[in-house]
């Protein structure tokens, strides 16, 4: 019949997990072949040795504080923990006992379990020591010791004679021994165990046969037979603590295990097991298994068959069913049970529930197709780079926008694609090793070559792409071709400022007037010969210029040309502006106020179109007030380094539902405006790397600021604007 204990260490020694074990002060008590695989040190390394000494560098993982938190909370513990020197991720389940801890873990870096190879049977618990044979006066002094009395506590013939055996025996067992000793002297043979205390101070445990010495059917004195148990006795106890361990280990085991005979009934199910699969251990114990579902019922048999032979299989996927009869899928491991002799006697099984793992594998191949669906049909040219700046993806909507194949451009370098402009390839080599390489850009206007050499105007996105442990695995290119928007945005600006401009012609077609009539009246002067005609001269030429300079204004703003960066006074600009509309002012009754700070810094800008916006924002404050009033117009720097430009106006105010939408295309407080004025006019700011704000209370008035960057920090904004 096999032993429990040597099949409880055959199934731990079987099982696919890591496993050891360690008692209270943290000492290698048992680890499995699994174990010393996965930590590439020896069984005889580490049993009796500290975890903590010989594992230095998990002090400050996660393991420690987990095996901690078992044994202060006297619960089981399961963790994912990542040990740097093995470069391994281990899923770690640890299980307390009343002796320490109990610890299996798995290799999940890979996926997959390597079992160990068979080791050889445990030695031999118990060996045959020498006896030790010894002789008692009835006082219970030595009379005679043998050399083997002599080895088993190290004192002398000499010092064993004419003492007492008591002060050798243990203090706990010194009465027990002496009830004994009196017995035998009485003449009743005596065995018992005891301890005894070696000459070293050291304890030796012994088995003890006392018989009396009979001379002329009189008891004079006692024989002694001790055997060396000491091993024997620590084994036993060792054994005994270990068995607990495994019982422990086998009946708090998250995984479902069970053990059957040769004919295939059920010896043993643990708590895992009945949670798992929803059966007592009463209603299937002496049974046969019964969760193997019927369209498997064939193949399992068969794989019962080669276990039977000696075969073990590991990490098998596959099906189980509940006694509810839903099926759950299952990594399972089928692994002999052996005798001394090698003869197998039965089977033991391992299963843990992988069905959250089968949803997540599932879950994680539907995700990637979308992944792979959205990339290859998005309508956006994508691109993806792994770390080596090497082409490693790109989408059809690439080939049919930039003309290149897929086979062209995989494997290509960054700094060897064709379809990017020379200057921008020097830049990136400038940037090469800067820290912000990771850093995410968005929507960067800029140009691209196609095929045929066509110039696109693209914004460019790129998103750093991390691997399943959170590093970063390489880039993603995003290139949408703005060619076409940007033709729309020019023709809105420029369709905004023709309305513009036709908005204004009856006020120039006054302004213009004014200086007309003037001209006329001298002309008609000079006939009639009155006056100096000299000054008269004068003045005429005075008014012509004056037409001119507001012609010239009108045709700078209608007239489309292309944007020209350049440093400019923003308080010239608005001066020229406010020529423009000051006979649109004064027909409103209007009174533009300027309030120029001395000394401000000049702006990197487009001359055409700020004025541009200035013809908007003003012309919006003149019309806001119907009745009249003042147009304060503010120029100023600001303690942040910008210049601020702030219109305030005396008009009807916004309100908030529309104040809210401002800037979106249509949203107006005008009856026949559009909203595109404001939203061209917020737009260009935007691309000087400028802010607008708007301040309103309904009939009270609005006021609308400006800032833009000085010249010394536009240098992005004069890239953006020339791209």
């Amino acid at each position: 019949m096999s032993n429990p204990i040597d099949n409880a260490y055959e199934i731990l020694d079987r099982i696919t997990d890591g496993f050891f074990a360690v008692d209270e002060k943290w000492s290698f008590t048992y680890v499995n072949s699994e174990a010393t695989r996965l930590l590439f040190r020896d069984r005889d390394d580490l049993v009796g040795r500290n975890i903590w000494e010989e594992f230095p560098e998990a002090v400050e993982l996660a393991f420690y504080d987990q095996y901690h938190r078992a044994i202060r909370e006297q619960t089981s513990v399961v963790f994912d923990a990542f040990f740097p020197p093995l470069k391994k991720w281990f899923d770690v389940r640890v299980y307390p006992s009343l002796t320490g801890l109990s610890v299996y873990f798995q290799d999940i870096t890979h996926q997959r379990i390597v079992l160990s190879h068979k080791e050889q049977h445990y030695k031999s618990l118990f060996e045959q020591n020498p006896d030790a044979v010894f002789s008692f006066e009835l006082e219970g002094k030595y009379l005679t010791v043998n050399p083997a009395m002599e080895q088993l506590l190290g004192y002398s013939e000499e010092e064993f004679l004419q003492q007492s055996f008591i002060p050798l025996v243990s203090a706990e067992d010194v009465e027990q021994t002496i009830a004994y000793y009196k017995k035998a002297a009485s003449g009743v043979t005596q065995r018992y165990q005891a301890k005894v205390v070696h000459k070293n101070g050291s304890f030796v445990y012994v088995d003890v046969t006392n018989m009396p010495i009979i001379v002329n059917d009189e008891v004079v004195g006692v024989y002694g037979v001790a055997k060396d148990i000491t091993d024997r006795y620590l084994e036993q106890d060792e054994l005994r603590k270990t068995k607990e361990r495994l019982e422990s280990f086998v009946r708090n085991n998250a995984d479902a295990i069970w053990v059957i005979d040769l004919e295939e009934r059920v010896l043993e199910i643990n708590p895992a097991f009945e949670t798992m699969f929803g059966w007592s251990a009463d209603s299937v114990i002496g049974k046969k298994l019964p969760i193997i579902p019927d369209f498997l019922k064939d193949s399992i048999q068969k794989l019962h068959e080669q276990v039977k032979t000696g075969t073990s299989f590991m990490g098998l996927e596959t099906i189980r069913e509940r006694r509810d009869g839903s099926l759950i899928h299952v990594s399972a491991t089928l692994s002999p049970i052996l005798d001394f002799d090698g003869n197998v006697i039965g089977l033991t099984g391992i299963c843990r529930d992988i069905s959250s793992r089968k949803i997540a594998e599932e879950t994680l191949k539907a995700k990637t197709k979308q992944l792979e669906s959205f990339i290859e049909n998005n309508v956006d040219s994508i691109l993806i780079f792994n770390l080596d700046k090497e082409v490693v993806q790109v989408n059809i909507a690439f080939e049919n926008t930039f003309g290149w194949t897929k086979g062209e451009i995989l494997g290509v370098h960054l700094y060897d694609l064709p379809f990017i402009p020379v200057e921008i390839i020097e830049e990136a080599k400038r940037a090469e090793g800067n820290d912000q390489q990771d850093q995410p850009i968005l929507g960067l206007e800029t140009v691209r070559y196609r095929k045929d050499g066509a110039i696109l105007d693209v914004a460019f996105s790129k998103f750093p792409v991390y691997d399943a442990e959170g590093k970063m695995d390489g880039w993603s290119v995003i290139l949408r071709d703005i060619t076409e928007w940007k033709k729309s945005q020019l023709m809105l600006q420029n369709s905004e400022k023709l309305t513009v401009a036709g908005q204004l012609a009856a006020g120039i077609a006054h302004e213009i007037r004014n200086p007309i009539t003037v001209i006329k009246g001298f002309i008609y002067l000079m006939k009639s010969g009155f006056g100096d005609k000299e000054e008269y001269f004068n003045i005429m030429s005075s008014e012509c210029e004056r037409i001119e300079q507001i012609l010239t204004e009108l045709l700078v703003l209608a007239k489309p040309h292309p944007s020209k960066v350049e440093p400019r006074d923003i308080r010239l600009i608005m001066m020229q502006t406010i020529t423009l509309l000051h006979t649109q002012a004064i027909m409103n009754n209007v009174e533009i106020v300027t309030e120029f700070q001395q000394g401000v810094p000049v702006v990197y800008c487009d001359e055409n179109q700020m004025k541009q916006v200035f013809i908007n924002f003003m012309k919006n404050a003149i019309e806001a007030m119907q009745k009249g009033g003042k147009l304060i117009i503010q120029i100023k720097q600001t303690d942040d380094e910008k210049i601020m430009v702030r219109f305030i106006d005396e008009g009807t105010g916004i309100p908030k539902e529309v104040l809210s939408k401002m800037g979106q295309p249509f949203h107006t407080t005008k009856e026949k405006g559009t909203g595109l004025g404001f939203m061209v006019s917020k737009k260009i700011i935007e691309n000087h790397f400028g802010e607008v704000h708007i301040e309103s209370e309904w009939n009270k008035g609005t006021t609308l600021e400006i800032r833009l960057p000085v010249i010394n920090g536009a240098v992005e904004a004069s890239a953006k604007l020339r791209s």
